[in-house]
């Protein structure tokens, strides 16, 4: 298949790099987003990053409320794709819109594993050392179609959410790429669905730490919400983003949640339910990031002060 025709999915900054790539690659390309949202404290209406970016590459852009209706099928039969492409689009594909041509799915894991909408915050919650990135056929059941390109990335330990998504996002990128200048090196595979595992959207519970864990365990956490939307703890009745941790070597001194020790030109320390955490980048409540030792300098903190709700 030389130079498919292709209609590009998508919502959120997952997406772009991929949608990137395809149009400096110059493929006949048509974008799929959803429509304009209050979006912001002030709730502006706008549009999504990657409806933003297809109308500053000069790409044509559907934006239907209902991707399945008639009138959303009728608009990309029209085009005449070749593929359809998803990344992070967050809507269900029917059996007609499937049928149109070869439907495929950016997925940042390495499926079965981690099907669902958070698979690289689950990813750092669990403590993984390496993930990756699936493209699949679509079908009816959620991620479960069969594979086409696949491959590995290690978790760097100074990985979190944000450098983490970039880099999934950057190699779905290339693979895609890939996949579409040989497809036919690509035959698709089943996946085993007898090894996947799931995992589910992310509230607000989910973000608050909780200091009687184990200090890796929060670690984790941290990892995995940072920089947005961020674990959090409260002090003196206050939120406090905790943004970035280490670790720590030193022995519990105190009840979980409570002050251990402020380090020098570094941050400060907190006793978990095991183990100790060095803090060393908070945002406190209506204030931007800042390192750790920059917020000890203003905060006061006080000795075996209470971290938590």
């Amino acid at each position: 298949m030389q130079n498919p025709r292709l209609i590009f999915c998508g919502a959120s900054e997952f997406a772009l790099p991929a949608l990137k790539a395809l149009a400096a690659a110059s493929y006949p390309l048509m974008v799929i987003s959803i429509p304009p949202k209050a979006m912001g404290r002030r709730l502006k209406v706008q549009d999504n990053v990657v409806a933003q970016a297809a109308k500053e590459l000069g790409l044509p852009l559907f934006c239907p409320e209902d991707i399945n209706s008639e009138a959303s099928i009728q608009e990309l039969t029209a085009f005449r794709p070749d593929i359809i492409i998803t990344a992070s689009f967050g809507a269900f594909f029917g059996k007609q819109l499937r049928s149109l041509c070869l439907c495929l799915n950016l997925h940042p894991s390495l499926l079965p594993l981690l099907r669902g909408a958070t698979p690289i915050q689950t990813a750092l919650l669990q403590g993984f050392d390496y993930t990756g990135v699936s493209i699949f056929e679509m079908v009816r059941k959620m991620d479960s179609g069969p594979i086409r390109v696949q491959k590995e990335l290690p978790i760097q330990d100074e990985d979190n959410y944000s450098s983490l998504h970039l880099k999934l996002s950057e190699l779905a990128a290339e693979l895609l790429l890939d996949f579409l200048k040989q497809p036919k090196s690509y035959p698709a595979r089943e996946q085993d669905h007898t090894l996947a595992t799931y995992c589910s959207k992310i509230d607000s519970s989910d973000l608050e730490i909780d200091w009687s864990q184990d200090a890796q365990a929060i670690h984790n956490q941290v990892r995995a919400f940072s920089s947005d939307p961020g674990a959090r703890s409260y002090r003196q009745g206050k939120m406090l983003k905790i943004l970035s941790t280490r670790v720590s070597e030193e022995a519990v001194n105190g009840e979980p949640g409570t002050l251990h020790s402020i380090v020098k030109n570094t941050g400060f320390i907190i006793n978990c339910g095991s183990g100790t955490l060095l803090i060393t980048e908070v945002q406190a409540q209506g204030k931007k990031q800042m390192p750790a030792h920059s917020y000890v300098l203003g905060a006061r903190l006080e000795p075996r002060e209470l971290f938590g709700s």
